[in-house]
């Protein structure tokens, strides 16, 4: 987890996949899109995107924003190719546990 201008980026508990983030405010708070704190959001949404490419390489990824009573923000790497098992039974399978992801992430210099 990091602590950046009163946000949280951390690797959910139960990722879906690897290296998959959430940034949002350290404080729960509504309305994104009115929110001062989307713009640095977005900005570290930047520099986790940097932080997976450091750690595994470039890779599609797909990020947006949940706007609500607690906003956030996702970020889902496409690291591997979603098969039968994630997309017809709904069951991912995530290869790095979600606690190593945050360390290698914490412990990657953005390029």
């Amino acid at each position: 987890m990091l602590e950046r201008d009163g946000l949280v980026l951390a690797c959910p508990w139960v990722s879906r996949l690897a290296y998959e983030c959430v940034i949002a405010p350290a404080e729960p708070q509504e309305h994104a899109f009115r929110s001062e704190l989307l713009a640095p959001a977005l900005r570290l949404l930047a520099d986790a995107i940097r932080r997976v490419r450091a750690a595994a390489g470039p890779a599609p990824v797909n990020a947006w924003v949940h706007d609500g009573p607690d906003w956030h923000v996702e970020l889902l790497p496409r690291l591997s190719v979603l098969a039968g098992v994630e997309l017809g039974a709904g069951w991912w399978i995530n290869a790095l546990p979600p606690e190593e992801a945050a360390e290698l992430l914490r412990d990657t210099t953005p390029a």
